[in-house]
């Protein structure tokens, strides 16, 4: 009880260290990009905080499995390291399957963890992002108007440019407007304008006083119009709610009744993340058996290589899903499954094994024989 107490306090303090460093570095790498962003005009300055949150919830499921790896390769590490795993073995006849139960006891809450974020959190957070950088799209585009400014709107197929700020809040004084379109160009110029909003949500920008002088690509025919009122729409209704077409932000009762191969890849990519923290964690166990007097640089890169591995081989699973060459329950089973098959093996070697391969195929092994041989002879 002593010794399970102590090993969990110490997984707890490593996983922790090992979460706060990851996570702080994820959180400066989203913070620079979205504030570089900001300042391109890509995303609204006052919703960078909220998109950095969101970007965190995203990635916490692997920050979460790699911590949860590192925890228990290093807590074993450290007991080979002080030679505490020779007095575990001499006691009682105890192996390194003992240590499967207590591993497991500390990680099962954070898989459950894992399995809530990245099966319903990560999903949302990924729609609200989405949903943020829409709404900053589809924003009135009066907002970003400034007088003395051109202003691009529509990809660049209109320009506006305001002299000057009218007297209300939603007035404009003279108004320049230019337009590209299918085989015309078009510039309207006004008096004045206001910003209104029809009952359907639409916004516009009504022009009061002015001129449209249209003109054709192909030609010299200009048409010129005289108005009292011209109406330019400036952008789609922005209350209304937004719905997001991708799979990694569809809910995950959406994926389930709509079974496309993206919507499948997006399944293995969300179930599988809890059971890959398990694997990682019965890989560690195996994977920590070093010599004393050797260092622990080794079994790190090693550590960091499998997970690189295991996250490019779920990244492919899902690309075959989404090809249709793997279903999902292939693709699942033969990821997560060939990996606790490796586990397994590691173990078997470790317990069971001196050797990886037979004594037989071993050189060594003949030569001592050949040597016997003349021996007995003399």
């Amino acid at each position: 009880m002593i010794f399970k107490r102590s090993l969990i306090s110490e997984l707890a303090n490593i996983a922790g260290g090992v979460f706060t460093v990851l996570f702080t570095i994820v959180l400066a790498v989203a913070m620079v990009r979205f504030l570089n962003l900001a300042a391109g005009g890509s995303v609204d300055h006052a919703a960078v905080f909220q998109l950095v949150l969101y970007n965190a919830l995203v990635n916490l499921p692997p920050l979460l499995a790699a911590s949860l790896f590192i925890a228990a390769l290093m807590t074993m590490m450290r007991s080979w390291q002080d030679n505490e795993m020779v007095v575990w073995f001499s006691s009682g006849g105890r192996s390194l399957l003992s240590w499967v139960e207590p591993m497991l006891r500390f990680a099962l809450p954070i898989v459950a963890v894992i399995a809530l974020l990245s099966l319903v959190i990560s999903p949302w957070a990924r729609a609200e992002t989405e949903k943020l950088r829409t709404q900053y799209v589809q924003r009135d585009d009066v907002n970003a108007i400034a007088p003395g400014r051109f202003i691009e709107a529509m990809g660049g197929k209109r320009v506006f440019f305001i002299e000057s700020a009218g007297e209300n809040e939603n007035e404009v004084g003279r108004v320049f407007v230019a337009e590209s379109g299918v085989g015309k160009e078009s510039v309207v110029a006004a008096a004045r304008g206001t910003v209104e909003t029809n009952a359907e949500g639409d916004r516009y920008i009504v022009l009061k006083d002015g001129s449209r002088y249209e003109t054709m690509n192909d030609s010299a025919q200009t048409r010129v119009v005289e108005f009292s009122d011209y109406a330019i729409r400036l952008d789609i209704r922005i209350d209304n709610a937004f719905s997001s077409t991708r799979a990694n932000s569809l809910p995950l009762a959406v994926l389930l009744a709509l079974p496309s191969p993206e919507n499948q890849a997006e399944l293995l990519w969300r179930f599988s993340w809890p059971i890959a923290a398990l694997n990682l964690v019965l890989l560690a166990i195996p994977l920590s058996c070093t010599s004393p007097r050797a260092g622990r640089s080794l079994n790190l890169l090693m550590a960091a290589l499998i997970f690189i591995l295991y996250l490019n081989g779920l990244s492919v699973a899902e690309s075959r899903v989404t090809q249709e060459k793997l279903s999902l329950l292939s693709a699942f089973v033969l990821l997560n499954g060939s990996v606790f098959l490796i586990a397994v093996v590691l173990f078997v070697r470790r317990i069971w094994m001196t050797r990886w391969l037979p004594k037989w195929m071993n050189l060594w092994y003949w030569r001592e024989r050949r040597a016997l041989a003349g021996g007995s002879d003399k």
